[in-house]
């Protein structure tokens, strides 16, 4: 039988801050090809949605990895 178990290697191991430098960098890149936000106006689910998460239809998108938003504050 062959051994399907796959070598784990110490060099490869991430620090939480590591991780969340190299997510924030991918974040970075895909935007420059992509938009940001690719939410939907809305959708059939719209009176669920806005109901749980306080008239969004989501969760913010700005999670401690993301980088900061550079659109202005909406006020």
């Amino acid at each position: 039988m062959i051994d399907t178990t796959l070598p784990i290697k110490p060099e490869r191991c991430f620090t939480w801050e590591q991780w969340q430098a190299g997510r924030a960098e991918r974040r970075r890149v895909g935007n420059l090809v992509a938009p940001a936000i690719i939410r939907r106006k809305e959708g059939p689910d719209d009176k669920r949605l806005r109901a749980t998460y306080g008239g969004e239809r989501g969760p913010p998108f700005n999670k401690p990895f993301d980088p900061p938003s550079l659109e202005a504050p909406k006020e």
